[in-house]
């Protein structure tokens, strides 16, 4: 449905290089990065308020490059909303959807709109007297309204409190099924990627590291990079000895089949670690607590394994175990969650 192909831009201090991706009909991707990697540049080059200085962009198979923006019949949203704070919320929605249809339709449009979003009790009101996730659903239905080709999402949960971002989060899983809309969504929260994603990409120092679905992407980063940003606590070095990888002589893994010459890390996920030692099983280990730290829903461990291993217990797990700093431990990981880059 949309595809970029080999993009490239410099925008003031953003640059992003040869960019290729491609995004379907009715999938929610989510391009995960840091601050400042071009991720919003990219974004409206897709909407047409850019020109790439190299490269091109298609949509259903046309190339819509030099497109005006407006003929894209895209919907954009940005993290500031943007919304003519004065016009009512009824005539902010309306704004673009009179452009667009008979203003009978759209007055239809706008009542399933609101009722579908919750907000039929704020139309007379005016922009500053709404709250940020009123704002938001606000800015949701002008796009919505006029039936774009793809939803462009630019960090739109980012100003928002954590009660109104997971609130606004399942919003937006709701209007991707009802609507069976095509969303792209930037964003540098890992949750959040983790709870709409159905596909992802990591845009690292302006480049597109790696695309996938979510599971394959959280699931299997292909470099370092990548697996350091999307928050992999237990990344560790080693190299291939004898059929195993080895990090030290109290860290020795059983190697994967193929590619075993050219391994620099394992990795693997802190909830992934699991307390206690089966007799015969494999990749089991005993190692020191050296330091606890106390969270809302999990306590994590460190164990002093000459590498730091972290590991993320729930409460009721932690109370299982009289643990303390200088404790000795017995632990496994699983060999199903061990990863090699």
């Amino acid at each position: 449905m949309l595809k970029v192909a080999n993009v490239s831009k410099r925008l003031g201090d953003f640059t992003i290089n040869n960019i290729n991706l491609e995004v379907d009909r009715g999938q929610y991707f989510v391009i995960l990065g840091p601050s400042g990697t071009g991720k919003t540049v990219l974004l409206e080059i897709i909407a047409g308020f850019h020109h790439p200085d190299k490269g091109r962009v298609y949509l259903f198979d046309k190339d819509i490059t030099r497109l005006p923006a407006e003929a894209r019949k895209m919907g954009f949203v940005y993290q500031d909303y943007m919304l003519f704070p004065h016009m009512t919320v009824k005539d902010n929605i309306l704004f673009g959807a009179k452009k667009c249809f008979p203003l009978s339709d759209a007055l239809d449009k706008m009542m399933r709109l609101v009722d579908i979003l919750g907000i039929g009790h704020l139309l007379d009101r005016f922009p500053l007297t709404l709250s940020g996730g009123e704002q938001q659903r606000v800015a949701l239905a002008r796009v919505l309204i006029i039936e774009p080709t793809i939803l462009l999402l630019d960090e739109p949960l980012s100003s928002l409190d954590p009660n109104s971002k997971e609130t606004l989060q399942m919003e937006l899983k709701r209007i991707h099924e009802k609507f069976d809309t095509t969303i792209l969504h930037i964003t540098h929260d890992f949750n959040e990627a983790m709870s709409l994603a159905t596909h992802v990409g990591v845009m690292i120092d302006g480049t597109l590291a790696q695309t996938g679905t979510a599971d394959e992407v959280f699931s299997h980063p292909n470099n370092l990079d990548v697996a350091s940003f999307l928050g992999i606590e237990n990344i560790i070095p080693g190299q291939y000895v004898d059929g195993t990888f080895k990090c030290n002589e109290k860290l020795i893994f059983p190697a994967p089949p193929v590619n075993n010459q050219n391994l620099s890390y394992i990795y693997f996920l802190s909830k992934d670690v699991r307390l206690g030692c089966q007799p015969g099983s494999s990749n089991c280990f005993h190692g020191v607590v050296a330091g606890i730290s106390f969270q809302k829903d999990f306590v994590n461990l460190s164990i002093d394994m000459g590498h730091q291993v972290k590991i993320k217990l729930s409460h009721r797990e932690f109370n299982d175990y009289p643990l303390t700093c200088g404790s000795n431990i017995d632990f496994h990981i699983p060999a199903s969650s061990l990863g090699f880059i």
